[in-house]
């Protein structure tokens, strides 16, 4: 029989964390033998640690964590250029090449034929599309698994797992649309000053990985494509944005219960 390794990689964030779950509760047998990975680029929020411990503890399962050959600070430092949209390069350093070295590693040393990995994409995440396999190396082993495609697993059903498992969905939910990196260039403004709010010193320290990269250049690319992150937390500025952010959450809630209010009667 050809040897075997199964790995989900966790994020910290909610859909990653309900598959492992759904697969201890549904699929005990691949869990048993599942390896829990998550690649740790030193960047993430302390709710995201203090989640995966917790996760450990619900799922009576050590996961191992992965850090890069270089931290951020050490690449950023050699060559001060915020990543982008259009230059992802923290991803590709901090989170897909020590995934690749990893998975590469574990062919290497203990002779599998098949990695199945699993992927916590939704059943309603159509346009998702999925694990990239580059490298002839992950085309022959590496093996893409979606369950909760193959069970129809769907957003709300992602928040009940977690829910039922008592485990409930991370903390920084509370005041963050996103998982990731604190200073993410995905963030909404309203993020930004959320984590102004309550990390002041991560806040602090994005801004002056943004003061460091603007020195000496003409074109200045930040954290935020509309506003500096020493601007953002101007009061004029900032009570802008909380009053706007506050406006569209007010429409979504009436745009629902009209919705409601139409289906009822």
């Amino acid at each position: 029989m050809e040897k075997e390794y199964h790995i989900l990689s966790l994020s910290g964030g909610k859909d990653s964390t309900a598959l492992a779950f759904f697969m201890k509760e549904n699929l005990p047998e691949i869990f048993e033998k599942l390896e829990l990975v998550f690649y740790d680029t030193g960047c993430d929020l302390p709710e995201t640690y203090d989640y995966l411990n917790k996760i450990e503890i619900f799922l009576n399962k050590k996961i191992t964590r992965v850090k890069p050959a270089k931290s951020f600070d050490e690449i950023f430092y050699t060559n001060p250029i915020i990543p982008s949209p259009f230059k992802r390069w923290c991803t590709v350093l901090l989170k897909v090449q020590p995934s690749i070295d990893f998975i590469n590693n574990i062919i290497n040393k203990n002779d599998y034929k098949k990695i199945f990995l699993y992927v916590g994409i939704r059943a309603d995440e159509i346009n998702r599309k999925g694990v990239l396999l580059n490298s002839e190396l992950e085309k022959k082993y590496i093996i893409p698994q979606y369950p909760f495609k193959d069970y129809f697993i769907y957003k709300s059903d992602v928040k009940n797992i977690l829910d039922k498992a008592g485990i409930g969905i991370p903390q920084y939910y509370e005041w963050r649309a996103r998982n990731g990196c604190y200073f993410c260039f995905y963030q909404k403004p309203i993020d930004w000053i959320n984590l102004y709010k309550k990390y002041p010193d991560l806040y602090k320290k994005a801004m002056e990985y943004e003061n460091l990269a603007y020195k000496g250049k003409k074109y200045r690319f930040g954290w935020n494509s509309k506003y500096q992150l020493k601007e953002l937390i101007k009061p004029q500025i900032m009570n802008h944005i909380i009053c706007n952010n506050t406006k569209i959450l007010n429409k979504t809630e009436n745009n629902l219960q009209t919705k409601l209010y139409k289906l009822f009667t």
